[in-house]
């Protein structure tokens, strides 16, 4: 089961990539508004962040041992969701404060995952915003 959320995770990832960076390139060549890039961006950051914060709580629910530093006394998956949506948060922005630590493999690999889509959006963020045509 492990894998299957790997490589679901995986898909995901390279569909949230290619089709929605695909698409804001277009919105950048025609936008006028940067409220609404930046509520674009927004968007696409906030539901990068809560579909991998879904990916660890899933397998979480799977595989216990696959992170430490998750608090036991949190039973149900909501609860589990609030926790990784908290470490998926400090993972997107590359902070990493070390209280849920991803042991498994696994874990680690939707882990690097995530960096390398946050890094991905804010190198396009960067690279695209002399791009943006203010009237």
């Amino acid at each position: 089961m492990d894998y299957l959320i790997l490589v679901f995770a995986l898909v995901k990832t390279i569909v949230l990539a290619l089709t929605t960076l695909n698409q804001l390139a277009r919105l950048i060549r025609i936008c006028h508004s940067v409220e609404r890039l930046l509520w674009v961006f927004g968007l696409l950051i906030g539901l990068s962040i809560f579909s991998f914060a879904t990916d660890f709580t899933c397998l979480y629910q799977f595989d216990s041992n696959a992170f430490e530093g998750v608090t036991t006394q949190s039973r149900t998956y909501i609860d589990h969701l609030f926790h990784f949506f908290y470490f998926s948060v400090i993972t997107f922005s590359t902070v990493g404060y070390g209280d849920i630590v991803p042991v498994s493999i696994i874990a680690r690999i939707l882990s690097v995952m995530e960096i390398f889509l946050s890094f991905f959006i804010v190198v396009f963020a960067l690279a695209n915003i002399k791009k943006v045509h203010i009237k």
